[in-house]
């Protein structure tokens, strides 16, 4: 009876280690109910979206005029950029090709629009407050325009020998440089939508046993979470404190146990899947390469709560390898794209 009940319990611990619902979690990836429900509504707003992405300092509708600008009364001098006297062709250029007033037409549109559609779609509130300091920021940035070309338009410029053009050149400047702060934001909101995405099709293949899929994709998402980590703190001035390096701390915990697992999937497995044996494994010998640095930064930080070199924490996959697809099927492929961002 005890060699039946020993071979019973073998028998089962063999299946157990054998099967995907033994994976180990990561705090990473773990999705709650709450967020499933939310990324599920999102996923049908994916048009709005759009719109609200399309909110920045390179396509949004002060763009032409801002690179007008730039090139015809600034000039690069070493490492700043300076007011430059522009010629009589360039002042007219700006004034009649490039007139604020329609800008400003078209900026309200689209106000009126994005405010239109957060009201009607209670699932983008979070997006409310830093669009309301988006339009803060435009309209800033419309009433200076229009006194520039105010200025420029009465030939003010002529009496005053361009005095008062230095004056509004650097107010116009500092309001283009406030332009972080304000995106800063809404590069949040879609920072924490792209990971909602993410969490989302990882917690489909764990669910769906694709453990092999899971633990190569969940590799790449704890990396992007890292470096994310990190230009918050450079770009958005995240302030560093124990909670950033706590923060961190689970990370590479994380990412740790992440590879490991993944090192412990079978070849038969990764072809059960229909993944790439050769570049599943080629992106696991090398992420284990770049992450060493990262290990190096962090016990760093750790020790004495600075570093010099922000490098040292930043993780950096040469695109050869960061661009590696693991299925092959190139439609599932397309379906992770996510992680490739």
């Amino acid at each position: 009876m005890k060699k039946i009940f020993l071979l019973i319990f073998t028998a089962i611990f063999i299946f157990s280690c054998n099967n995907g619902s033994n994976l180990k979690e990561t705090q990473s990836d773990k999705m709650t109910e709450e967020e499933k429900v939310k990324f599920e509504k999102l996923q049908n707003m994916s048009p709005f979206l759009g719109v609200l992405k399309t909110i920045n300092s390179y396509d949004d509708v002060f763009s032409e005029y801002d690179s007008k600008y730039s090139m015809y009364f600034r000039i690069k001098r070493g490492e700043k950029e300076e007011f430059f006297i522009p010629s009589e062709i360039n002042i007219r250029e700006l004034v009649e090709k490039y007139p604020v007033t329609p800008i400003e037409k078209e900026y309200f549109e689209t106000k009126e629009y994005l405010k239109n559609m957060i009201q009607n779609n209670s699932i983008l509130k979070d997006f409310e407050k830093p669009l309301n300091e988006y339009f803060e920021y435009s309209e800033k940035k419309i009433s200076k325009m229009k006194e520039i070309e105010n200025y420029y338009k009465s030939n003010e410029y002529k009496k005053d020998n361009f005095q008062k053009g230095k004056i509004l050149d650097k107010e116009y400047e500092e309001i283009l440089m406030s332009y972080s702060y304000y995106d800063s934001s809404l590069v949040s909101e879609f920072q924490n939508l792209e990971s909602l995405s993410a969490k989302y099709l990882l917690n489909n293949l764990k669910n769906s046993g694709q453990t092999a899929a899971y633990n190569i994709f969940r590799i790449k998402f704890i990396i992007s979470l890292i470096n994310k980590k990190i230009d918050n703190l450079l770009v958005f001035k995240e302030e560093k404190n124990n909670n950033f390096i706590n923060q961190l701390k689970m990370l590479e915990k994380d990412l740790k146990l992440a590879i490991s697992q993944a090192e412990k999937i079978k070849d038969s497995e990764i072809e059960n899947e229909k993944l790439d044996i050769d570049n599943y494994k080629l992106y696991l010998k090398k992420t284990k390469t770049y992450t060493k640095i990262f290990y190096k930064g962090l016990k760093k930080l750790k020790s004495n709560n600075s570093y010099s070199d922000n490098d040292e924490l930043y993780i950096f996959e040469s695109e050869k390898y960061h661009d590696l697809q693991f299925y092959k099927d190139n439609e599932k492929n397309e379906k992770m794209k996510i992680f490739y961002q």
